[in-house]
């Protein structure tokens, strides 16, 4: 082998491990805690979508003007929101894809109705609302 082969073949191997250690770098890594605040306003959740990676243990910070019940389709979870704290909303992401998010606003007390302080006056009382998406995307 000469001079010039060998330093051929060291350039070769070289670049494979750098291209190796490159996408192990640029994978998506060891699944973390991922914790995301998001508030609910009326039919408008913010962010709009909420992106994490497979295998994440995702913390929802939920907080709400209204009470209500907060529903993650596809991984069907829901849990009861109030108006008045923030709610923590923990699930892994295990399955890939994107799935739609809803709220189902709590029926208004009679007292309320009568003061006009809360709820939404075109809302359907009880009804639920396409509010947002979650992302989840392969590691």
């Amino acid at each position: 082998m000469t001079i010039k082969t060998f330093k051929i073949s060291m350039l070769i191997t070289t670049m494979a491990g750098v291209g190796i250690i490159l996408a192990a770098a640029c994978g998506g890594g060891a699944p973390g805690a991922v914790e995301i605040p998001v508030t609910v306003e009326g039919k408008t959740m913010n962010p709009g979508t909420i992106r994490v990676k497979q295998g994440d243990m995702v913390t929802l910070k939920i907080d709400a003007e209204d009470e209500g019940e907060f529903h993650l389709h596809g991984y069907d979870i829901e849990q009861n929101i109030g108006g008045d704290a923030v709610a923590s909303f923990h699930f892994v992401a295990d399955a890939t894809g994107r799935f739609k998010i809803t709220f189902h606003h709590s029926k208004k007390s009679d007292d309320e109705d009568k003061e006009g302080n809360h709820g939404h006056e075109d809302e359907e009382e009880g009804a639920e609302f396409d509010i947002g998406f979650l992302e989840v995307g392969p590691r």
